[in-house]
């Protein structure tokens, strides 16, 4: 070795423990955000309201107003519930049950007490908790969706504490008493807590739970968006370390029984894919049982195949045997400009089933029991689109576990992460209600596809299932995914340059605004899915505000222009970047229909690159014009632009990336001035530069950044 490798070698080995000393600064100071917040929350004096006023009327026709008191909130641990169904004190009492696992905040009790005066509407309502770690800090915090019937059902999402009006509980205490006497549990005084248990004490609470829901027709379609139990978005119990979120009672993988025969049509819209649909075909006969009480039937809609597929789909179709409760299978061609939306509708009105499964012909079913399942969900009143949990095929990795809502519009959760674990509290297992489900597999009873009107034309290509699953919703329904079972998705793992297309992606925003212009309410609005977690695919909790710094006080990018490309730099997929936003500024402050505000774009998301160590990297994101060519998409040239960047910290990356080092500030966020960029369509890069040597690393992603 010569001297001037040594030399070399010590200056890079000094400029490498300075990058990461200035990290691990960086990281310390923002890696107790959420514990600082929430110990900052708890000190904040709780919000006041006034107490509704009622109104007697006199003898003399006089009307005369009276405040009413304010409610006292009585704290009942689990394992004294028995003893409230003999309370005959004060109607106006609010009880709070709580875990004897843990402890309440100190403002939870005045928290509650003025959420029942501002909500007269809510009997019951529950909140959000966390964990107490060591040296008291807050850590993993569950941020719960709003009442979700088919999530509870499947477990006791509710955890550590929940509420009701004293006079609700003295009403549904009769149906509670006879429920505990049947599990085991005690109702009376006779029988002191010590004999009750730990665990009889949280069955109790979870039993009493269900009761107050029934009273408060909580299992019901609702009347709108109004939702009959209500959720406190604010952390106000820390359980122990060592508990259990659940109480014991977790999403699981129970079989359900249809309760009586029934009819399903499958609608699978296919062009051009006669092997991928006899593949689809083959799956449904094979894992479908007469056992299950299903008699089907498939119509399969072709919009233009050529000659030669038409004869084909006609001979694979005559091939598959007529068994397992299949009937019959209608093949309709018609040669049409693709709308998606069209044809679901056309196959609906061309079956007769009393449920309609919408499917993909790129779906494969794995295992027996899947559609029984879905029909067992589907057949519940207050339930309208029941999806499915979707795998790519070979892997283990999620294609789709349930559709959130979140400021960029709707994202399938968990997509592109394994599935050989339990994601953020058990989402990605049992049954979850959702906002929606894909179309790829989604089942609803005909009664209520036609209650919402079916499919929405002005959609053909994009959007259409969000938006029918949307007017569920609204209607009142209970979308819901069943993550207890799977199918494979054989859509493809990666979309690169090759599949960028302009004129698509800006065809996909403007159906992205047609869908949000027709849901305007519902911009940034997901009840399902708590303000407080991750907008990308992933799910993590992250705390309000994105580490204390919104996004009005970052300041605008400086921008660099490259006429010739990143000098010295070399494309490496190592290199990895996500964009979780890439829009006008006033669509994500605003939402699509803001209007007379114009203050440029807004970028978010994360990178990091792979087997190095990330402390030592700067970096830049990119833009370059990208245009279509014959043979896809490309650049329009070879300059790029580079812009500075704000690093976010990104302790939810980190979790993920559990074998890679430093990558806890991966994150990034930067807004660009109107006018810096001439419109047209920009694809969206990372540079990554090595502080600590010459190495440059350049990669580009899919998604465009569309400027006008």
């Amino acid at each position: 070795m010569t001297k001037g490798d040594m030399s070399g070698g010590f200056v890079k080995s000094v400029l490498t423990n300075r990058r990461i000393t200035k990290y691990n600064k960086m990281v310390d100071a923002k890696s107790s955000a959420y514990d600082k917040w929430q110990h900052a929350k708890e000190k904040e004096p709780v919000m006041k309201v006034e107490a509704p006023i009622s109104y007697e009327t006199l003898e003399t026709g006089e009307v005369i107003p009276h405040r009413l008191p304010e409610p006292k909130v009585k704290v009942i641990p689990y394992a004294k519930i028995w003893e409230v169904g003999n309370d005959e004190g004060d109607e106006n009492a609010v009880y709070l049950f709580v875990s004897p696992k843990g402890k309440l905040t100190k403002r939870a009790t005045e928290v509650v007490k003025q959420y029942f005066i501002a909500h007269p509407e809510h009997n019951v309502v529950y909140g959000d908790e966390d964990e107490l770690g060591q040296k008291g800090k807050y850590i993993h915090p569950y941020f719960k969706p709003d009442w979700s019937p088919d999530s509870y059902l499947n477990a006791f999402y509710i955890g550590s504490f929940f509420a009701c009006r004293a006079r609700t509980m003295h009403e549904a205490s009769s149906e509670y008493d006879s429920a505990v006497r049947m599990l085991g549990g005690t109702a009376n005084k006779k029988n002191s807590p010590e004999q009750v248990g730990l665990e009889a004490s949280l069955l109790s609470a979870d039993v009493l739970f269900c009761m107050l829901a029934i009273h408060e027709h909580a299992f019901a379609k609702r009347t709108g968006i109004e939702f009959p139990i209500g959720h406190i978005r604010e952390v106000l119990f820390h359980r122990n370390p060592e508990q259990d979120v659940f109480y014991g009672r977790h999403f699981h993988n129970s079989r359900h029984m249809l309760q009586k025969e029934t009819t399903v049509s499958i609608v699978i819209p296919s062009k051009d894919h006669p092997e991928v649909l006899r593949r689809c075909l083959e799956s449904i006969v094979e894992t479908t049982s007469e056992s299950d009480k299903i008699k089907y039937d498939i119509v399969v809609l072709d919009n233009g195949s050529e000659a030669k597929n038409r004869v084909r789909y006609g001979v694979f179709i005559g091939k598959i045997p007529k068994k397992n409760g299949l009937t019959r299978i209608n093949y309709l061609y018609k040669l049409d400009e693709f709308n998606f939306s069209a044809m679901c509708n056309k196959g609906a009105k061309n079956t007769q089933g009393e449920y309609l499964l919408f499917l993909n012909d790129d779906i494969e079913c794995v295992k027996e029991g899947w559609l029984r399942e879905m029909v067992s969900q589907a057949q519940l009143r207050h339930v309208g689109a029941v999806g499915a949990k979707l795998i790519y095929p070979d892997t283990d990795l999620i294609q789709h576990a349930g559709i959130a809502n979140v400021r960029r519009g709707p994202v399938h959760k968990l997509q592109k992460m394994h599935d050989n674990k339990s994601h953020y509290f058990g989402y990605n297992r049992g049954i979850h209600n959702n906002i929606g489900v894909t179309a790829a597999c989604l089942l609803i009873s005909r009664q209520k596809f036609n209650d919402v009107g079916g499919f929405p034309l002005e959609l053909k290509v994009a959007f259409n299932d969000v938006d029918f699953c949307y007017s569920i919703f609204e209607k009142g329904y209970y979308n819901v995914c069943c993550n207890h079972i799977f199918l494979k998705h054989h859509e493809s793992l990666s979309r690169g340059l090759d599949n960028m297309d302009p004129k698509k992606m800006e065809r996909l925003a403007v159906e992205g605004d047609t869908l949000m212009r027709r849901h305007s309410h519902l911009y940034n609005v997901d009840p399902f899915y708590s303000p407080h977690l991750t907008e990308d695919e992933t799910i993590s909790a992250i705390i309000p505000r994105e580490d204390y710094t919104a996004v009005e006080d970052i300041p605008y990018s400086n921008v660099t222009i490259h006429d010739k490309g990143i000098k010295g730099a070399r494309e490496d997929q190592c290199l990895r970047v996500g964009c979780e936003y890439n829009g006008t500024l006033d669509n994500w402050l605003y939402g699509v229909v803001a209007d007379g505000v114009d203050d440029g774009y807004y970028l978010k998301g994360y990178s990091f690159v792979i087997g190095s160590d990330n402390a030592i990297f700067d970096k830049k994101l990119l833009l370059r014009r990208v245009e279509r060519h014959e043979s896809g998409a490309g650049p329009v040239d070879s300059k790029v632009y580079s812009f500075s960047l704000y690093t976010w910290y990104r302790p939810d990356i980190r979790v993920r990336l559990q074998d890679q080092v430093n990558v806890d500030l991966t994150g990034y966020k930067l807004k660009i001035k109107k006018g810096v960029l001439i419109p047209g369509f920009y694809q969206i890069g990372m540079l990554a530069i090595d502080r600590t040597g010459r190495t440059k690393l350049v990669n580009w992603v899919p998604n465009v950044l569309i400027i006008k």
